[in-house]
């Protein structure tokens, strides 16, 4: 399992802002969004998330009393407070803070604290348990994690991704181009403006018409276009 990550906000605009930035760090998910200090407290409780992200300014309980109240509960629990109100910054700390963020909020900023968050939580868990970092896709309204390495090729499908892996096809939500950019570039390598392919899974390339196929060692066929050609017998030789 990757880092759990559970949001408080009271404004639903910015909770969706946070959860979209946050689940761009792979191996990242967000298991719940709350929007008060009450919920928050018992959301935790329901699906134990490593990290809390929390607004101070909240109806009823405030940020920083469910943090007091969750700290108890959870000594090994992370805050990452995210709020308009720098004046409460000393005291948030005192809680044994993670990060205290302010609006108007750095994209950047965030992914950083939630990358040296998720190396810390897999940092402490047992040998056994630690697992390589992945990528989280949405398959039917459900977060999966997949091993990039596992990836043979990924296909544009109108609004959706196909993801084939050696175990199976995802039909995934959003788009090509988000997916990239979670893939390593020195693995993954765009041959089409509807492919990406594993570098390390390609056999051979061969003419198909006017453009070429790349066969992989499994058997696939991916489209290579003229114009990737050259550029992919430049990344290494290909018998």
């Amino acid at each position: 399992m990757g880092l759990k990550v559970l949001i408080a906000d009271d404004d639903p605009a910015t909770a969706a802002y946070l959860k979209k930035v946050i689940e761009e760090v792979p191996w990242v998910a967000v298991v719940s969004t709350v929007r008060d200090g009450e919920e928050t407290i018992r959301q935790v409780e329901i699906y134990r998330p490593d990290v809390v992200f929390l607004d101070i300014d909240m109806p009823g309980v405030n940020g920083l009393d469910a943090a007091r109240e969750l700290a108890e509960m959870r000594p090994g629990l992370f805050f990452v407070f995210a709020t308009a109100f720098p004046e409460y910054a000393l005291e948030a700390f005192e809680l044994y803070s993670f990060d205290y963020i302010l609006k108007p909020f750095n994209e950047a900023r965030i992914r950083r604290t939630v990358r040296r968050l998720r190396d810390k939580v897999s940092e402490e868990l047992p040998l056994g348990l630690q697992q390589s970092p992945g990528i989280l896709i949405e398959v039917e309204k459900q977060k999966i994690f997949i091993n990039p390495e596992e990836i043979l090729y990924a296909e544009s499908r109108r609004r959706k991704v196909l993801v084939k892996t050696e175990t199976g096809e995802f039909l995934a939500a959003g788009d090509l181009n988000r997916l990239e950019q979670k893939l390593n570039p020195r693995l993954f390598f765009r041959c089409h403006k509807g492919f990406l392919v594993n570098l390390k899974r390609i056999k051979a390339i061969i003419p198909s018409g006017r453009s070429y196929d790349i066969i992989l060692d499994s058997g696939d066929r991916v489209f290579l276009s003229r114009e990737r050609e050259k550029e992919l017998r430049e990344r290494f030789t290909i018998k």
